[in-house]
């Protein structure tokens, strides 16, 4: 376990691409581990209705970092000309770190020791916003507390979302009933060259809190 305080685990623990340790394995008990502490966040009227997918397997890994590289492409595509200093987080300070780090994880993804991702029950198209917001909101807190549990024992991860480009193609990989699972998202876990991590830029809390009513 790493020393760190409440707040220095909330306020470093950073989405991992380039420092993740492709070479040292994860055991299955340090995944189920952290887990069980992220099933302890809150959940919509604690129905519990997530699943955890945690592939070890090395083809199955290939295949699920083949599915995401072809959906980074797809993504790519459907910018059209929002590109470079045109797309939209650009004028974000890091900018291009961020993208050369992706890159990275696009390159390593198959070498990844472990890949978990998580799905919740019911699907969103056409749904009312109150439905949206609690299916949703009964996995966010958990996928998080997960991202902070391996943060506590050294571990990393990041939250992608490149794959659900091509949601069909990994649910039929997985064996996932689309019909009536969402994916969350895709989640690689592996220990992290390093454990020192700093705060990142955030806009401050002055420019994005509003109190008792509504400011642009």
């Amino acid at each position: 376990m790493q020393d760190l305080t409440p707040d220095e685990v909330l306020t470093t623990t950073r989405a991992v691409r380039r420092r993740l340790d492709t070479a040292r394995p994860v055991s299955r008990e340090l995944v189920e581990q952290c887990l069980e502490i992220a099933l302890q966040a809150p959940n919509g009227s604690n129905l519990n209705t997530w699943r955890w997918i945690a592939v070890d397997d090395r083809a199955t890994v290939a295949r699920m970092a083949a599915t995401y590289d072809a959906a980074l492409d797809d993504y790519v595509r459907s910018l059209g000309s929002a590109v470079g200093k045109d797309y939209a987080g650009a004028g974000v300070p890091g900018f291009e770190r961020i993208g050369a780090s992706v890159q990275h994880l696009r390159e390593h993804m198959r070498e990844m020791p472990v890949l978990v991702l998580p799905v919740f029950a019911g699907r969103t198209e056409g749904a009312s916003l109150f439905f949206q917001a609690s299916l949703w909101g009964s996995i966010v807190q958990a996928v998080w507390s997960f991202m902070l549990a391996l943060r506590a024992r050294g571990l990393g991860s990041c939250w992608t979302t490149g794959h659900l480009h091509r949601e069909a193609e990994m649910a039929e990989l997985l064996g996932i009933p689309r019909q009536r699972f969402t994916q969350v998202g895709l989640f690689p876990v592996a220990y992290t060259l390093g454990t020192q991590f700093k705060r990142a830029w955030r806009r401050p809390a002055s420019e994005v809190l509003c109190w008792n009513r509504f400011e642009d």
